[in-house]
């Protein structure tokens, strides 16, 4: 377990990323240094071929260092299990990429859901869950059309609901405005903005210098290091929230009772046997096992011996 404070969310230690042998080899990251904290909105920029992507899929456990430590969210990842990397990487982090990624031959809301299979929803809660992000980003109505249907904004506004659906608490976006307009790239980062006062940790690549007024930080990269590193923002001002920790509700009703857990940021009204929450709400309800009740010890039925002479019988 990492020394870390609660505060910082990712940590990388002496970082390095190689690529080939002898005198062929690179270095895309070379004793990559960075620490961020939660609630920031980190913008990376740099020339192409510094190691901004690289950066953000060792960030993403979508590639792993040839060197140096990975602290995630207090834990060690840099040696784990790929089968940990990908849960981990299912439940906390969300993807928006330049080209969408959308899959062509899925409608929007399977396309929105699909990060929902690996963290083991049933296919109606999915539907569900996608169902109602949509909602929010004004795409409802089109959840049922194929991706090559849609406006570029549109499929970027679905790849940012499909990024959110696990309610992740840190999102990575490379280049996310690179394929729009300026119109479509206004609406994605006040969609991103949006996202990021709700509390989420937001790291982002791009080429642009308009965008850096949404950032609270802006790092330029160079040769695989840092260059520069400006805070825009002192760390207290930066939004709290994110996901929050869970509690748990007993509910008793005059039958078998169930204990839900809820994540603390949602709404919670309990009402004698009811539990009301927000409709959007992460509510995970699980038996109560109940200790198992003593045998009962039968009683013995005492039968009375019928008599085999007759009442009044004459002698």
């Amino acid at each position: 377990m990492s020394n870390q404070d609660n505060d910082t969310i990712i940590e990388l230690k002496a970082v390095s990323k190689r690529y080939g042998f002898g005198d062929a080899e690179s270095y895309a990251l070379r004793n990559f240094d960075l620490k961020v904290k939660r609630g920031e909105f980190i913008m990376i920029m740099g020339p192409s071929g510094c190691g901004k992507t690289t950066l953000l899929n060792i960030i993403g456990l979508l590639d792993k260092a040839s060197s140096g430590e990975y602290i995630l969210a207090g834990k060690d990842v840099s040696r784990v299990s790929a089968g940990k990397k990908a849960r981990f990487r299912a439940k906390e982090i969300g993807f928006i990429f330049q080209n969408f990624n959308l899959v062509p031959t899925l409608p929007i809301i399977e396309n929105v859901s699909l990060p929902l299979i690996y963290a083991g929803y049933s296919k109606t809660r999915r539907l569900r869950m996608a169902d109602n992000i949509l909602e929010h980003f004004h795409l409802r109505e089109r959840e049922y059309y194929m991706p090559y249907q849609l406006s570029g904004g549109q499929q970027q506004r679905v790849a940012i609901a499909r990024s959110l659906i696990s309610n992740p608490s840190i999102i990575l976006a490379d280049e996310p405005t690179g394929n729009l307009d300026s119109r479509n790239s206004h609406i994605i980062m006040e969609e991103l903005r949006e996202i990021h006062s709700m509390g989420n940790t937001i790291i982002m690549v791009t080429h642009n210098p308009a965008l850096t007024t949404y950032a609270t930080r802006v790092i330029n990269m160079l040769d695989g290091e840092i260059d520069t590193d400006i805070k825009t923002v002192d760390d207290s001002e930066l939004p709290k929230g994110g996901k929050g920790e869970k509690v748990s509700v007993k509910v008793l009703p005059s039958r078998d009772p169930i204990k839900m857990e809820i994540q603390s940021e949602s709404d919670v009204v309990v009402s004698g046997d009811n539990v009301t929450t927000e409709e959007d709400a992460d509510v995970l309800i699980m038996p109560e096992e109940k200790p198992k009740a003593p045998a009962k010890k039968t009683a013995k039925k005492t039968t009375k011996k019928k008599s085999t002479k007759k009442k009044g019988a004459k002698k």
